[in-house]
């Protein structure tokens, strides 16, 4: 027995340590394993395995030592060592069972997994550590197995390593390969030195005695690389983790943005399909020889235009970045000419409208048609949610942070799991076909764009909704609100005259609203130029005989785009922007936006009325 000399003792102190080692990454794995996979847990088992069999072969020898000391030696007959050696072998099939099962789980590989399998073989470890007569035995019979679990594990981690960054999974690769490697060594030292009656063949002999020291450098090495790479693992995982969030957070906004758009496409497929429906129903009488279905045919064609056009124009509000001039605005007057507006919708429902105002303590400021727009929203639909017999009272006075505009209705209100909906595009609560669920949304779009704030509630007393609106006193210039120098153009004021051979070039891709333009203008009274492109209209522009009372440009054009035209007239020939009025369906859009914001040329959105068309054009004609 090789433990009882003085080499012997210095292994044994080896063997302590290693034993201590085992039992503490152990706890290592086991504090790793919580909330993780399987293999850790395998890992667990293994170190816990190797610990056991350590402990057995620790108070085996110090045992022989404390008996050798007293001049006694313990018989390895003795059944408190072959009970020690069973342990011993127990501990060592599961070590290298756990090792062999952990590398696999890592690698995601399904390793034996009948739950009778591992007892079954760590039964069979302590059965062949009782029955084999001496340690080397033990020794020798453990070996070829021990090496080849380390060399298979070693294999399956090799084939299995997912990058070139894996440098601790190829250090655990090493360090098993020298496990396998060590324990071949010890099984062909065994056979030199003899496994019943050992000899002092050197050097073997003294190799078996430094087995301890050996195993306990690997195992330390084994087992740091193999936490780093739990760790690595874990942190491998982490990142993966927030890949996989980010992509999902990804999918989930373009699910959003696709819900949002469908939603959008659906409302909008809904509102115009239906004056299209009329539209192409009353085209064929167009051709007709009746002059009377001609001239019936025309008026609701063109009134279901203009409906598509109003729908157009409601949902442009509702996008980013619309452009509003503020002027100083009478409230009290511009709710009397809504009212007047509204007399044959009060009239026909019988509901009457009270209008409270004080003298307001601050002028007002801003823009006309936004506020015009507000209150045509927000008392038809007060109107439309009256009794007959009911009494719609509007109300206008000073408030702390602004003018505070009030709309009371006597309708069945507004239910509070609704209040937070009334605002969103297409959603209403009114009947099949008599509501589009764009009128609130385009009040809160406007009041929004002033730096405002509209609430809903009841009407005190009981009964109706109430409609706050705080408009601030002037709007904020963070609003996207651009202060006007002078009052705007009333749309019931007469057009400014068009003086004789005014000249107008018409600058658009399209052919047929190139057309359009063109022939409304002649109807007007211009003498028309067109121009197919950006570039042929700077071209006409910058030639020396060009004269031009006005010029009417889309913005979005393939090749020099209105925005290009601009630009290169500011440069080359700035005489002509304040001739120029654009036109253009993208108001919303961001490019839009910003060029409406650094720019000082009338833009129009499309679609737009004839009559708008020409008296901006007449009033840019007049200054030229």
């Amino acid at each position: 027995m090789f433990f009882l000399d003085s080499t012997g003792f210095f292994s044994l102190i080896c063997l302590l340590v290693q034993c201590g080692m085992a039992w503490i990454f152990a706890g290592f794995f086991g504090a790793l394993s919580r909330g993780r996979g399987a293999w850790l847990r395998s890992w667990q088992g293994a170190f816990l395995g190797l610990g056991i069999a350590l402990t057995a072969l620790c108070v085996r020898f110090t045992l022989a030592h404390h008996a050798a000391s007293g001049a006694a030696v313990m018989s390895e007959g003795d059944l408190a060592v072959r009970l020690l050696y069973g342990l011993y072998c127990a501990g060592k099939v599961l070590f290298a069972w756990g090792l062999v099962a952990g590398v696999y789980g890592l690698c995601g590989v399904p390793w034996m997994q009948r739950g009778w399998l591992a007892p079954t073989i760590v039964a069979v470890g302590f059965a062949m550590g009782l029955a084999l007569p001496t340690v080397e035995c033990i020794l020798l019979v453990q070996a070829p197995w021990f090496a080849w679990g380390c060399a298979h594990a070693a294999r399956v981690l090799q084939r299995r390593s997912v990058g070139s960054d894996d440098v601790w999974r190829r250090v655990v690769v090493r360090v098993l390969a020298l496990f396998a490697l060590a324990w071949g060594t010890y099984f062909v030292a065994v056979l030199v030195v003899g496994p019943l009656r050992p000899q002092p063949v050197a050097p073997w002999i003294f190799l078996l005695q430094l087995n301890s020291l050996i195993d306990l450098v690997l195992q330390v090495v084994l087992a740091c690389s193999l936490i780093v790479l739990v760790l690595n693992d874990s942190h491998r995982t982490v990142i993966d983790a927030l890949r996989e969030r980010d992509r999902l957070r990804e999918q989930v906004q373009r699910d959003d943005k696709l819900r949002a758009l469908s939603t959008l496409v659906g409302g909008v497929a809904h509102e115009i399909n239906n004056p299209l429906t009329s539209i192409l129903g009353f085209t064929d009488d167009l051709a007709s020889v009746d002059p009377l279905l001609r001239v019936r045919a025309a008026r609701i064609v063109r009134e279901q235009a203009e409906r598509c056009r109003l729908i157009v124009q409601r949902m442009s509000l509702l996008g980013r970045g619309a452009s509003l001039v503020a002027v100083e605005v009478d409230m009290v007057a511009l709710v009397h000419r809504v009212a007047r507006g509204l007399a044959p919708q009060l009239q026909q429902s019988g509901v009457g409208l009270q209008v409270n105002s004080v003298a307001l303590s601050h002028r007002f400021v801003a823009d006309a048609t936004g506020v015009e727009q507000v209150l045509t929203n927000l008392i038809g639909n007060a109107v439309h949610a009256s009794p007959r017999g009911a009494v719609v009272t509007v109300s206008v006075s000073d408030g702390r942070d602004g003018l505070l505009l009030e709309v009371s209705d006597r309708g069945v209100g507004v239910p509070a799991a609704d209040r937070t909906r009334i605002f969103e595009p297409f959603w209403t609560s009114k009947k099949e076909g008599q509501g589009q669920g764009l009128g609130l949304a385009v009040v809160d779009a406007i009041v929004r764009a002033h730096g405002g704030r509209i609430e809903v509630g009841d009407v005190s007393g009981g009964g109706g909704a109430r409609f706050l609106v705080t408009w601030p006193w002037r709007p904020i210039t963070d609003a996207g609100v651009e202060l006007a120098a002078s009052p705007a153009t009333p749309s019931d004021q007469p057009m400014a005259p068009l003086k004789p051979g005014a000249r107008l070039l018409v600058i658009d891709d399209d052919a047929l609203v190139r057309a359009t333009i063109a022939r409304q203008a002649r109807v007007d009274g211009w003498d028309v130029v067109e121009a197919d492109s950006g570039e042929s209209g700077l071209q006409l522009l910058l030639a020396g005989d060009a004269r031009f009372d006005a010029i009417v440009c889309d913005l979005r054009m393939p090749g020099m785009s209105g925005y290009g035209l601009h630009d290169e007239l500011a440069k080359r020939a700035a005489q002509w922007l304040s001739r120029l009025v654009f036109v253009t369906g993208d108001l919303a859009s961001n490019e839009a936006a910003q060029f409406a914001a650094r720019c000082r040329v009338p833009i129009l959105t499309k679609p737009f009325a004839a009559v708008d068309l020409m008296r901006r054009l007449r009033e840019v004609g007049r200054t030229a």
